[in-house]
């Protein structure tokens, strides 16, 4: 019987979050808790071997955190201690499988793969047969302890920001054939952002190139991951500038926006990056939260979830599973990214009905209240826990 977790802190800020609004409700059904810290590790290590039981322990990480073949957790040619406690590995991959080319190699026996967008799932099983996919579990939000705020802002966004013009190097790595083939699929997803970034690229591919093998094409994906970037920061900039420049003030928490070109900067109020508390607290300012989906095409992002818990009405780009999820209404309002130019009328009419604000913020609450809160999530990740041991016996 399952009755210890390891999970992991010190990287990154919103995973380590993450793990505790997870490991909370762990805690409270009885389980035993080990936060291994990635900043200490020589600590952490003599700690978690004193922590484990074979047979009676887990690893829950994000983004391969405790995978990455870490000082103290991996031996060249013994493998990672998990396998050598029996420790199955689930691990939640908070981007697309893409992402983790170089990741997907040398993992434990027991490696567990979970992600949160189920296109992400479709590619993971067609792309990487070889790994158990364990299932589909959605980012989730948190509602801060209710307490009166005024809702002194009007539309905040909460992430970073990054010019495309990062991504010119990339682009332009090897020739100018290259550089026109990348160009290409670019223009084709910008200029249909209704498309996945491996949809387009793959048509592209196997026009130039005809059929490869999914071992040649995954490894060609990995290497144009700076177009998942540069779409998904284009977009961003884009909806954020059309609202500034419609006269519409929106603060934003994060690195880069000062270099957002915009025709009215002074309604583009700039605030630095905050941790992920802090964003629930300047939500719990706001009247509207914007959001632009990190290329989620059928998945969610924490971002709606949290905006909806604690009132904020979100303006968000659409995913085939928030539609399903959340109504329009719901805490929610759908926008259309080849229709931007209708988006600042329809904010400001929700900015001044504060009524119809909390009517639409008490129906999306009682949605994402019972169904996407982190408390969810894990209870999802013990069902699957308690049916691999049933598995197993």
């Amino acid at each position: 019987m399952i009755k210890k977790i390891v999970m992991f802190i010190g990287g990154v800020e919103t995973l380590e979050y993450f793990s505790y609004r997870m490991g909370d409700e762990f805690q409270r059904q009885g389980y035993s808790v080990f936060y291994y810290d990635l900043e200490h590790p020589a600590q952490s290590v003599r700690r978690v071997k004193k922590f484990m039981k074979p047979g009676e322990t887990v690893l829950i990480t994000f983004n391969f955190e405790g995978l990455e073949k870490e000082e103290g957790l991996y031996e060249e040619g013994l493998g990672y201690i998990w396998e050598s406690y029996g420790i199955p590995c689930y691990n939640i991959a908070a981007d697309h499988p893409y992402y983790y080319e170089n990741r997907l190699k040398d993992l434990p026996k027991d490696y567990r793969h979970i992600s949160i967008d189920r296109l992400h799932e479709k590619y993971f099983k067609e792309f990487y047969p070889e790994f158990f996919h364990q299932g589909f579990l959605p980012l989730a939000g948190t509602e801060l302890p209710c307490v009166e705020s005024e809702r002194s802002m009007d539309v905040v966004m909460t992430g970073n920001f990054t010019p495309t013009s990062f991504c010119e190097p990339y682009i332009h790595w090897i020739n100018d054939e290259y550089a026109a083939f990348y160009q290409g699929i670019i223009d084709d997803i910008i200029a249909h952002p209704t498309k996945t970034v491996e949809e387009t690229a793959l048509c592209h591919c196997e026009r130039e190139m005809g059929k490869e093998s999914n071992e040649d094409l995954r490894v060609a994906l990995y290497k144009m991951i700076f177009i998942d970037l540069y779409v998904r920061n284009y977009w961003r900039g884009e909806t954020v500038r059309t609202l500034v420049d419609s006269g519409i003030q929106v603060d934003v928490f994060g690195k880069g926006w000062e270099d957002l070109a915009c025709s009215h900067p002074e309604n583009l109020i700039l605030h630095p990056q905050i941790t992920s508390v802090e964003c629930l607290e300047q939500l719990r300012k706001a009247k509207v939260s914007l959001n632009v989906m990190p290329w989620f095409k059928d998945g969610a992002h924490d971002r709606v979830f949290n905006s909806v818990l604690n009132g904020a009405v979100c303006f968000t780009d659409r995913s085939g599973y928030l539609c399903e999820e959340l109504k329009e209404g719901e805490g929610v309002c759908y926008y259309e990214l080849e229709h931007l130019a209708l988006l600042p009328d329809n904010v400001k009419k929700i900015l001044s009905d504060e009524k119809k604000r909390e009517e639409m913020i008490s129906k999306g609450r009682a949605v994402v209240s019972s169904r996407h809160t982190w408390v969810n999530r894990a209870e999802t990740m013990l069902g699957w826990i308690r049916e691999d041991v049933r598995f197993r016996r």
